[in-house]
């Protein structure tokens, strides 16, 4: 069922799969979200060096000499299975204390950690209900490499997947009461980590020695009196046997109410939302552009000019319309049928002329300025309602220094409700009226026939409608999360140390879709919708009490029961005027969907490490090894209610599935190598390597990863550190088994009249596919299409490059004062990626033939030139890159002062060099540039400044986000890409910079912007947020605390909602108020 642009954000849609994709192949339920300043933790929460696991408010309360001898002893760090100083880490870690971390007033630890220039807002509580079955998940993102290529650990360790055929986490099980730090490392990891390293890893690390009894509450709320959140929790542990054994018991709470569309109605955002950017000027093939106009103009009061909630009717172009104003319809224009006069049925049942100001259709939109048009922002949720419970259990006990065995334990219940959209028709099957149907007016007739509809009494009329009155859809999401880890580790051989540990998981999942229409029955025939929407008037003796009256007073009932009352709750819909329905018939024609979902994960590790101090020492010291083994088993499957994988409802048509268990088996070894020490121009100098071996029991088969490192210190202020890593990431089970499954793209078909000038090849493959001359694509113009995708059995494994080299300047003329530089470049190859239907179609139009292009074979036509259902069918493959380059700046400075005060003072930056895609299938070259654009600023930075007086601690905070270009980079900046195959470089004639006009097809070439004067803004303008937290501790045992986040309510730049993958990097909740305590006994 083909969906209006307008309501490309509808619930119909797939559930999101962690593979690399462009937005285009999954339907976008764009809601907006609070990304709640969590009063800027990323500024307070990196580590001035490599890895220090100490914060610096920690460490300037302790004397020089034991902070030196702190940093120096050494521990495990992550990114590494070698024991060492923090400080003679090869990796970039960026460490996150607790405290810092849960230092504002959101709940969400993900949402926290997305405030890192590191981590993109990807998958954040702001954007997380774009997808059926996602609301409420917090998913990391390194380097916007994609969630999939960010491993998430715990204490070093694999987490149970909460994506059935995938391996992504949701960092909202992970209790935050328990974490003792976060430590995020840079770069490719595989050969320390295994699989899904590409960007880096996430390691939680947790409390081990909890000792006493805290007690933590905080509430909170914004300023305009929604996104209520609550927090409890309950911590106990005991250390025993002399501090041999440690046991700990967190029990946490927590919710946060939801926030409205109507409770931000300043807000900004896309399709049909009151306040946007709007095309103004025709931007199609057919028309000129380019022409220094500006296509698109901000606007007030945006409705939809296509559908309504009582219903919307167009009337034929050049009609002689009873109320209409002719001047909407474009006499000869391919658009004209579209463009007649809207009509729209009142909360009366009658048929008036829809009193827009401004109507936008003949320029290439759906929208109005004014009118009765639906707006997608009366109903759903910003951000869903969010409630989460948990318990964790933390234990070991030292039996001997050889053999200290430990436990972790946790069950995580995750409840989410969201509201979303109403289901909505818009001619078609489902919307196309018959102009004797009962429920039409004489009223409704005369309009009907004066707009060129109804000539007789067995014609029909479209009818767009939303079906605000049927019920708002809404999703009901429990997930709960149990996992658990027994091992048991030790020292032996002096300093030799290992860990053996097993580790399971376990997700059970449902999804319960509420207020769908169920339009079939499971076999196939018509089921309540159909039923009820086909009305006709009562036999006479009709003794059924199914009917309801139309405004005649007449007797109406399903077509059904015409003979013989064989459904006698099908009670009839009138669709025509919004409010107008029998409660019967709505309660008859609504349905609730199912998906369930289930995944568990078995992980059997052991490694061993230490040095060969007893045989021999460099002169740096011993050579450091690591050895290990680990087994790993994933499965996971989906269930589906037989009317959803049966298509019979509104909800996209979802297929079960139990993917075959993966199966892997690894080995893994890690070298350091100190060859200087202590010495001239060598107080340190070392180098490293790592190597892992796995073999899957999939298409990826064996995998190899390796790394080297690199360190050297001139002198004891300055390290230089320089890696290298082989990192891989093997398909997921998803991306290889998933069954062929619906979806819906919006598409630009190449054999199109607007579109089929744009290549030298198209007229030719257009005509031999059997495409007419002057064909014109109406559905494809006016909504999205159905496509279809599934897994492809035979992906390989990515592979990336990654470098990082870096500086860390530690002056011992400035105590306190540290300065870390550090430069990323990763390279990920052979990308698993779902090429675009538009990508699919332009690949074989533009190709020498259609004869034998595998392309092809995947484009669906009837006769005559139009899509069928599905119109194209995708498969992921190996066909893309990804590349991202740039500098990450760590300053820091925290000193005590002899009457007790203490100020910490830090600035992270990070300067994004690029950010690139190449997902072109037909050429490997095609960039497509991200950094710039929305969610990639070039320059992000934040700031905090903390000062603690006696029993008080002000902090203050600061995020700076860059400007982004408005639209794509490409569309108003010049770049070198292949030349297109008109041999034109988009440059005009006698342009300024004396750019030449034309270009060799297909050969490197730099370009003109592809459509300079879209906006009338190119960027969206930089923004900064500001937050404030005081602190009063009333004794060593309570303390209070309270602060403001987003103090001057910043909102997102205008033409933004806050809750894409993009724009979730901005706040949409605005100044939010908060308060809470802390007890220990």
């Amino acid at each position: 069922m083909p969906l209006h642009p307008a309501f490309r954000c509808a619930y119909r849609g797939r559930l999101i799969h962690n593979e690399f994709s462009t937005g285009e192949l999954f339907m976008k339920k764009t809601r907006l979200m609070v990304t709640g300043s969590i009063v800027g933790l990323a500024m307070l929460s990196v580590q001035p060096a490599f890895a220090q696991s100490a914060s610096p408010d920690a460490q300037a309360d302790e004397d020089e000499e034991e902070v030196a001898e702190e940093d120096n002893a050494p521990i495990l760090v992550t990114g590494s299975r070698i024991s060492r100083p923090t400080l003679e880490s090869p990796v970039p870690v960026t460490s996150v204390t607790a405290e810092e971390l849960l230092s504002g007033g959101n709940l969400s630890v993900g949402d926290a950690l997305n405030d890192l220039p590191s981590l993109r807002s990807t998958f954040s509580q702001s954007n997380s209900t774009r997808f059926i079955g996602t609301a409420g998940l917090n998913i990391l993102d390194l380097r916007g490499l994609g969630t999939a290529r960010t491993l998430t650990l715990v204490n070093g360790r694999r987490h149970v997947t909460v994506s059935p055929g995938d391996y992504t986490v949701d960092v909202n099980t992970i209790p935050s009461e328990l974490i003792e730090r976060i430590d995020v490392v840079t770069g490719g990891n595989s050969a320390i980590y295994g699989s899904d390293a590409i960007a880096g890893v996430v390691n939680f690390v947790l409390k081990k020695d909890f000792d006493g009894l805290r007690l933590t509450g905080q509430g909170g709320v914004s300023s305009r009196g929604d996104r209520g959140s609550y927090f409890g929790a309950l911590t106990w542990g005991k250390n025993f046997a002399d501090g041999r054994g440690n046991i700990a018991i967190a029990a946490e709470y927590s919710k946060s109410e939801p926030i409205k569309f109507t409770g931000r109605d300043y807000l900004t955002g896309a399709f049909s939302g009151r306040k946007q950017f709007n095309i103004t000027e025709i931007t199609s093939g057919e028309f000129p552009y380019g022409d220094g106009i500006f296509d698109n103009a901000f606007f007030t009061n945006i409705r939809n000019n296509n559908i309504s909630d009582g219903g919307l009717v167009t009337g034929l172009c050049n009609a002689v319309a009873v109320l209409g104003n002719p001047l909407r319809c474009s006499p000869g224009s391919t658009a004209a049928a579209s463009a007649g006069t809207s009509y729209v049925f009142d909360e009366g049942g009658n048929l008036i002329v829809n009193p827009i100001t401004r109507d936008l259709r003949l320029i290439g939109s759906g929208n109005a300025v004014g009118g009765l048009g639906s707006t997608l922002s009366n109903y759903g949720d910003l951000i869903p309602e969010i409630e989460r419970k948990s318990i964790n259990l933390l234990a070991h006990f030292d039996v001997s220094d050889g053999f200290r065995p430990f436990l972790e334990a946790k069950y995580v219940d995750l409840n989410v409700f969201s509201e979303t959209s109403p289901s909505f028709v818009q001619g078609g099957f489902l919307g196309t009226v018959s102009c004797s149907n009962p429920f039409v007016t004489a009223q409704n007739l005369a309009v009907l026939q004066g707009a060129g509809r109804c000539a007789l009494p067995t014609s029909t009329f479209a009818l767009n409608r939303n079906n605000v009155d049927l019920g708002i859809r809404s999703e009901d999401n429990k997930r709960e999360t149990w996992r658990i880890v027994v091992g048991a580790e030790g020292t032996f051989n002096d300093d030799w140390k290992y860990e053996v540990a097993l580790n399971y998981g376990k997700l059970d999942g449902r999804t319960v879709s509420l207020n769908n229409l169920q339009l079939f029955n499971a076999d196939g025939s018509f089921g309540p919708y159909l039923n009820a929407f086909d009305a006709v008037l009562a036999p006479v003796g009709f003794s059924g009490t199914n009917f309801v009256n139309n405004a005649a007073g007449q007797r109406v009932i399903c077509r059904v029961n015409a003979v013989t009352n064989v459904d006698s709750s099908c009670v009839p819909l009138n669709l025509l005027g919004n409010g107008r329905n029998d409660p019967r018939a709505i309660d008859y024609v609504m349905t609730d969907s199912f998906y369930g979902q289930k995944a568990s994960q078995f992980v059997a590790s052991a490694f061993v490490g230490g040095d060969f101090s007893e045989l021999f020492e460099l002169p740096g010291g011993p050579i450091a090894f690591a050895l290990g083994a680990e087994y790993r088993e994933e499965k996971g499957s989906i269930s589906v209610d037989e009317l959803t994988s049966s298509d019979a409802t509104f909800l996209t048509a979802l297929q079960p599935i139990k993917y075959p268990k993966l199966t892997v088996k690894e080995a893994f070894a890690e070298l350091n190598i100190p060859l200087l020490r202590d010495m001239p121009f060598a107080q340190l100098l070392e180098f490293g390597a790592a190597a892992r071996i796995s073999d899957y029991n999939n298409a990826a088969g064996s995998t190899k990863a390796y790394n080297f490192t690199g360190i050297w210190a001139p002198i004891e202020d300055i390290k230089f550190r320089a890696a290298y890593s082989r990192s891989v990431r093997v398909p997921t089970q998803s991306a290889l088994f998933d069954p062929l499954g619906q979806n819906f793209a919006t598409i630009a078909d190449p054999c199109d009249i607007l579109n089929i000038g744009l290549g030298a090849n198209r007229a030719a493959n257009c005509a031999a596919a059997g495409v007419p001359v002057g064909f014109v694509n109406t559905p494809a113009r006016s909504a999205t299409l159905s496509i279809e995708q599934g897994g492809n059995p035979l992906l390989e494994e990515e592979k990336s490059d990654s470098y990082t080299v870096g500086v860390v300047i530690e002056p011992s003329f400035a105590p306190g004062f540290s300065i870390t530089v550090d430069y990323y470049d990763i390279k990920v190859q052979n990308l698993i990626a779902f090429p675009t239907a538009n990508l699919i179609l332009n690949a074989c139009y533009d190709s020498a033939s259609i004869v034998g292009n595998p392309y092809c074979a995947q484009v669906n036509r009837l006769p005559g030139g139009l899509f069928d259902d599905p119109a194209v069918t995708v498969f992921p493959a190996n066909f893309a890159k990804f590349t991202t380059k740039g500098l990450d700046v760590d300053l820091a400075y925290n000193h005590s002062f002899d009457n007790g005060d203490r100020l910490t003072y830090r600035v992270i930056g990070s300067w994004l060099r690029d950010r690139s895609q190449y997902t072109d299938p037909a050429d490997p070259r095609f960039r497509n540039r991200l950094h710039g654009e929305l969610g990639d600023p070039i320059w992000e930075l934040g700031s905090s400044f903390s000062y603690k007086h006696k029993d008080l601690t002000l902090r203050y905070e600061f995020r700076y986000i860059g400007p982004q270009a408005v639209g794509t980079w490409e569309s108003q900046h010049a770049m070198v890409n292949p030349c297109p195959a008109n041999g034109l470089t988009g440059f005009a004639a006698g342009n300024a910079a004396g750019q030449p006009t034309t270009c060799t097809p297909f050969e490197l070439a730099l370009l003109g912007p592809l459509n300079a004067d879209q906006f009338p803004e190119k960027y969206y303008k930089a923004q900064h947020f500001h937050d404030l937290r005081l602190n009063w501790e009333v004794n060593d045992k309570v303390s209070f605390y309270t602060g403001v986040d987003n103090v001057f309510d910043r909102k997102p730049p205008r033409g933004l909602l806050g809750t894409g993958a993009g724009s979730g990097i901005f706040d949409a909740t605005g100044r939010y108020f908060y308060a809470g305590v802390r007890a220990d006994f």
